[in-house]
């Protein structure tokens, strides 16, 4: 994933379809064309030497919308597989990614 930040611009490019879904996924979770839109607001410190992740909480939501699962749609024919039990299961371009032990499960590129 690239960003180009500019001025209070931030631009998220997806740099491979897997990302792309992803992003899909994230944009309908915090754009609501009928209500207001969310707020990301970040968690603790970025420290890139350590541990490589930057976290957000996103504000605004309602119980039910922070515990919907967002709907990821795999974005070619592809296997995917839970962090947590390892199970794999093959999925066709155009289906919902599963859900295994709570959370969606990773596409494998």
């Amino acid at each position: 994933m690239k960003i180009n930040m500019d001025k209070a611009i931030v631009e998220f490019i997806p740099e491979t379809e897997v990302e792309t879904a992803e992003l899909e996924a994230l944009w309908i979770k915090i754009a609501n064309c009928v209500g207001d839109d969310k707020k990301l607001s970040p968690i603790g410190v970025y420290i890139p030497s350590e541990k490589n992740v930057a976290r957000f909480h996103i504000g605004g939501l309602s119980e039910v919308e922070a515990n919907a699962v967002p709907e990821l749609r795999a974005p070619f024919d592809c296997t995917v597989y839970c962090l947590t039990c390892n199970k794999m299961q093959k999925v066709a371009k155009g289906d919902l990614v599963p859900i295994c032990c709570g959370k969606v499960m990773e596409i494998m590129d």
